[in-house]
């Protein structure tokens, strides 16, 4: 065999075993990354609440800022409005102190209309009608314009009072009622008087309004309801002064001749 001849069969065994070296690594080598490729990913974590609460901040952030600066705004007018109503109590109360002590005296006048640098109880009712001494004030004010034969304006003050006491708010109702008496509203008179009765918590009051109801029904006309309110004054408050005045009543009706009257 020529020498030419045998060289060209050594380098092609070469090439031949060469490439087989190959394939066997390529053979080792593909399953283990076939294994690695097939193997499954990890879950990522749960999203937690907080997450969650980040998540929804950042969508509806807007929303929430607008609420944010809506509920500040707020807190702070009604924290304003708080200092306010401070100060115009304590203005209304030192007015009204002054307004007293101008009734004590005697000067009526003064103590209504006020002068040039005292608010009258008419000021303090325009001004600070809202504070609790300024609702006291209409209850002076009503007191003054029934004293000087004024029911109309009386009512006015009387029907616009309110107070969580209970007593006060009894002789704002009385007062009202008397008003009728003045305006010779007599049946009116007899219903706001029993109201009265029913809203005061002192049981002298109680009774107290409970006959001027009974004598209000008398004026109006109507005796048969005057005394039975007579007697329950009688059967509810023996022994006191009310129902003395109920039974000297009762007789006197017994006398004119109106039924049901026999005590």
């Amino acid at each position: 065999m020529p020498l030419q001849s045998i060289g060209r069969d050594r380098q092609a065994g070469a090439c031949v075993r060469a490439s087989a070296t190959m394939q066997t690594n390529l053979e080792n080598t593909t399953p283990q990354n076939d294994m690695n490729t097939s193997q499954p990913q990890k879950a990522l974590p749960a999203p937690t609440i907080s997450d969650r609460l980040l998540e929804l901040y950042i969508k509806q952030q807007k929303l929430i800022i607008t609420i944010l600066v809506v509920l500040c705004v707020g807190a702070g007018g009604y924290f304003l409005w708080m200092q306010k109503t401070k100060a115009d109590e304590n203005a209304a109360a030192l007015a009204l102190a002054k307004a007293t002590t101008l009734i004590q005296a005697g000067d009526l006048a003064k103590a209504v209309d006020g002068d040039g640098t005292t608010k009258g109880l008419k000021g303090i009712v325009g001004s600070y009608g809202g504070t609790p001494s300024g609702n006291m004030a209409r209850l002076y004010l009503g007191t003054i314009f029934f004293n000087s034969n004024k029911p109309d304006e009386a009512l006015v003050m009387y029907n616009a009072f309110s107070s969580p006491n209970k007593d006060l708010q009894a002789s704002a109702l009385a007062g009202a009622a008397a008003c009728h008496i003045q305006k010779k509203a007599f049946a009116e008179a007899a219903a706001g008087y029993e109201k009265a009765s029913a809203a005061a918590e002192n049981e002298a009051l109680k009774a107290m309004y409970l006959n001027k109801a009974a004598e209000s029904y008398v004026a109006a006309g109507t005796p048969d309801k005057a005394v039975n309110l007579f007697d329950q004054v009688i059967k509810r408050w023996p022994g006191t002064s009310s129902a003395g005045v109920s039974q000297r009543s009762l007789w006197r009706l017994s006398g004119e001749g109106v039924q049901g009257t026999k005590h």
